[in-house]
């Protein structure tokens, strides 16, 4: 499934993923390939549904968030 990173604390790697169907999904201590993900990824993630809530497990980047107009702004120019 895909979906988009809502919130995530990288020391505790633990998170929340708004998933392609609407639902949340908690992410716990699994650290993602690569470098840890920033709110407004987009990822892939395989659903689970446990006694406890919804899991997202194998939670892998496919797209950077999207940089905002406001914080560009605040570039140097190159």
């Amino acid at each position: 499934m895909t979906g988009r990173i809502e919130f995530y604390d990288e020391p505790t790697a633990w998170g929340v993923i708004l998933g392609e169907d609407g639902r949340v999904y908690v992410v716990r201590g699994t650290r993602a390939p690569g470098s840890a993900p920033r709110v407004g990824d987009t990822v892939i993630f395989e659903p689970r549904d446990t006694t406890t809530g919804l899991r997202a497990d194998a939670v892998r980047r496919v797209a950077p968030a999207q940089q905002s107009a406001a914080r560009s702004a605040f570039r140097r120019p190159a």
